[in-house]
């Protein structure tokens, strides 16, 4: 399944920063947090954006293995990021989502946190 929408990291304490990576959840003992696909590191929000081209559970799949990621099923996270990918496509571009544990046979849900980044934006016309 292709998606052009994918979600990247964003610091709601800097949302002007830029972080080149993208983020998938990972289960781990009933729990379950977005990670940065190239160093594994644990992040809260992320934001929706337009991916040119497209990406695929099998690219995502491809740049965490080649990250030298732990991966304990491959069938289970293949899965995971096939329903990950169907679930960015409900939220527009530039909405604010974080991941939370759920119930349902996934065992996660996507939440919306705000519609867009409040970035100031001060670069005044003369």
């Amino acid at each position: 399944m292709k998606s052009r929408k994918v979600i990247v990291p964003i610091d709601i304490e800097k949302p002007d920063k830029n972080i080149n990576d993208f983020l998938y959840p990972k289960l781990t003992n009933d729990v379950v947090s977005f990670f940065r696909i190239s160093n594994e590191k644990e992040w809260k929000y992320g934001m929706v954006i337009l991916k040119g081209g497209g990406v695929t559970e099998n690219d995502l799949f491809a740049k965490i293995v080649d990250a030298k990621t732990k991966i304990e099923s491959v069938d289970k996270l293949l899965y995971t990021l096939k329903v990950y990918l169907e679930k960015v496509k409900e939220f527009s571009i530039g909405n604010i989502v974080y991941v939370e544990s759920s119930d349902n046979d996934e065992g996660f849900i996507l939440k919306k946190l705000a519609n867009r980044p409040n970035i100031n934006r001060n670069n005044k016309l003369p």
